[in-house]
């Protein structure tokens, strides 16, 4: 490890939210630090802002202690904010590439496999019956009479058919629709302690020991 580096930890342990954070998991209370999902600001750490001061950022914090070598991140997930106004309460809506309207319905495809016929299963329905619409033939057993044949899609506003519809993204706060090339994109953490820091907290005892007495 550089000099620079060890200074840099050395520093960090001497700050009191980072003795009282890494004491969660020297004591054992949590082994892996997971956000929370929250509609309407997305993922947090509750943990740790119940730890922090109103003008710190979690982000920030959790980015300099993996920074300094503290810390150990994996990929938790991944959340897309609005790139209006940067809200996370975000729905998907699979549009019509035709038209660009959301007001689609969604259909299974059958096929009749001793007549080849292929259409909408709605079409194949005759009260409790599936029945072939072109020979009229009764269809009962699964893949021996008829077999799912793929997915097929009808647009109600301009009433074209389509197999692949657009996905698309709708903020519910401001309303803005938008394609994932504009989306806010970013990457969600889950931490933990590297066995390097866990060593090097354990060796200065002396900073972390008084915030754990305080909290027993």
């Amino acid at each position: 490890m550089s000099k620079k580096l060890h200074e840099k930890r050395a520093e960090l342990f001497k700050k009191s939210a980072v003795q009282i954070f890494l004491s969660k998991f020297l004591s054992g209370e949590i082994e892996r630090l997971e956000p929370e999902y929250d509609p309407k600001i997305g993922y947090h750490y509750p943990l740790l802002e119940s730890i922090l001061d109103e003008s710190s950022n979690a982000e920030t914090f959790l980015n300099e202690l993996h920074t300094a070598g503290i810390l150990e991140r994996e990929l938790y997930d991944k959340i897309i904010y609005c790139p209006k106004c940067g809200s996370a309460n975000i729905s998907m809506r699979y549009c019509c590439p035709f038209c660009r309207s959301f007001n689609i319905e969604k259909s299974s495809l059958m096929e009749h496999i001793r007549c080849g016929y292929i259409g909408m299963e709605k079409d194949f329905k005759k009260g409790d019956k599936l029945v072939c619409p072109r020979c009229g033939e009764e269809l009962v057993k699964p893949d021996v009479d008829y077999r799912k044949a793929g997915v097929w899609c009808m647009c109600n506003d301009c009433r074209k058919s389509f197999d692949i519809p657009v996905p698309t993204h709708f903020c519910r706060e401001c309303h803005l629709t938008f394609m994932f090339e504009d989306a806010d994109y970013k990457d969600v953490y889950a931490y933990r302690l590297t066995e390097e820091a866990r060593k090097e907290a354990s060796l200065d005892w002396v900073f972390v020991a008084p915030i754990i007495r305080l909290l027993k």
